[in-house]
């Protein structure tokens, strides 16, 4: 019987990838986590990228019932479970959302982002040690060449870009953040693998440059306060993940009643026109008008991606522009906001497993990446970018995927 065309490519891809190996390394690097270097300009595109490694790799998976056991069974994790739980509620959301169909689109979107993301740390579980080792000493050079890039970016962008027409410099912001929690599970390795410091040295002294040279104070302070909370982790690597665990819970609980009592009693027009303080101003302002809409709607929510176009009623911010942007800076108010008591039950249970998840690890050393690589990725969240963000949370899931792969094929002494 005579083979079809796409049949004999199939098979001829297939032999191609049992007997040369580095090309097979080559293509799955390559395509399961993007090209690094198109961050700097095209974030958007690396998502297409990260879809077609999905698609790709599962076409020539040669064991695909493997594959799907696998897959199945990284699905029906806790966490796995609690995320589909979230977003299912987030779908429910769309009944009695502001903006109905904007609640399912996005939540249409992030539910094939879970699923993505699943696929991909099938896929990268799945690797030979030496495959991935591979994989990640290509990624690091990637991750070198990308932020060497940015940074011939940034006077380009300053002299000429900001100064004329007012844009360029938030736009390096979100490649920053891209860059830098993907250097974590990468310096992770180098150091759980190898026993080098000096790499993951560079990978962070070049990410805290990068956000202090573009200004990204949620980068700069998320990876300063994930140092301590690393250190902290690897010196009582069972009690500070656990005390995490129930702080972050109590938090994703109570954070818009904290504000609703903190922010009265502080006077932010003095902090908006100190040098330093203008931008943490900003973001009580934002949380103070959101933490008054939760109490309108304590237990639902406004429905999900509700905060983009969220009526303020002229609420206006002293330079004019509308006291809410596009969302609010903060994932637990986002939260709150959007999906309501409920959906904040389930960030908290999401929360605490994840630091509880930390706690129960081997080594010294894998707890303290662990801690550092989920506080870094929780300030972000809490200081800047958006849940809905399609770019943000995939990247994100990524670098957690990576961070994960690290930790289970690191050596346990």
């Amino acid at each position: 019987m005579s083979l079809t065309p796409l049949e004999t490519f199939k098979i001829s891809m297939i032999n191609h990838f049992k007997t040369f190996r580095p090309l097979q390394q080559f293509f799955i690097v390559l395509f399961s986590l993007g090209t690094l270097v198109t961050i700097v300009s095209l974030r958007h595109f690396t998502v297409a990228l990260l879809w077609s490694s999905g698609v790709v790799l599962t076409l020539f998976c040669q064991d695909k019932k493997t594959f799907l056991k696998d897959l199945w069974r990284a699905l029906k994790h806790p966490g796995f479970l609690i995320l589909s739980v979230l977003l299912l509620w987030s779908f429910c959301s769309s009944a009695w959302s502001v903006r109905p169909m904007q609640s399912f689109k996005a939540s249409l979107s992030q539910s094939a982002t879970l699923f993505l993301i699943a696929v991909l740390f099938t896929h990268l579980k799945s690797f030979s040690q030496r495959s991935f080792s591979w994989a990640m000493k290509l990624l690091t050079g990637l991750v070198f060449l990308s932020a060497l890039l940015l940074f011939l970016q940034i006077p380009f962008f300053w002299g000429t870009l900001k100064e004329n027409m007012g844009y360029g410099w938030s736009t390096l912001k979100t490649n920053v953040a891209l860059l830098l929690i993907l250097s974590i599970p990468l310096a992770a390795y180098w150091q759980l693998h190898y026993k080098q410091k000096a790499v993951p040295l560079f990978l962070f002294l070049f990410s805290i440059t990068l956000a202090s040279q573009v200004a990204y104070q949620a980068g700069s302070f998320g990876l300063i306060i994930a140092g301590m909370a690393a250190g902290l982790g690897y010196r009582f690597s069972y009690f500070i993940p656990m005390a995490s665990a129930y702080l972050s819970a109590f938090l994703c609980l109570s954070l818009p009643f904290i504000f609703h009592c903190l922010i009265p009693a502080l006077d932010l027009k003095v902090m908006w026109f100190t040098s330093g303080l203008s931008s943490l101003a900003h973001r009580f302002y934002i949380w103070d008008f959101i933490t008054k809409r939760v109490l309108e709607k304590t237990f639902l929510g406004w429905g999900a991606a509700a905060s983009r176009g969220f009526p303020t009623y002229g609420l206006k911010l002293f330079e004019g522009n509308d006291i809410l942007p596009s969302h609010p800076h903060n994932h637990i108010m986002q939260i709150w906001l959007e999906l309501g008591g409920v959906g904040a039950l389930f960030l908290a249970i999401l929360h605490f497993m994840l630091f509880r998840a930390i706690a129960k690890l081997e080594t010294r050393l894998a707890t303290a990446w662990a801690m550092f690589f989920t506080v870094a990725s929780f300030m972000i969240l809490s200081l800047s970018h958006s849940i809905w963000h399609k770019w943000w949370v995939t990247w994100l899931g990524a670098a957690a995927v990576l961070m994960v792969v690290v930790i289970k094929k690191s050596p346990k002494n």
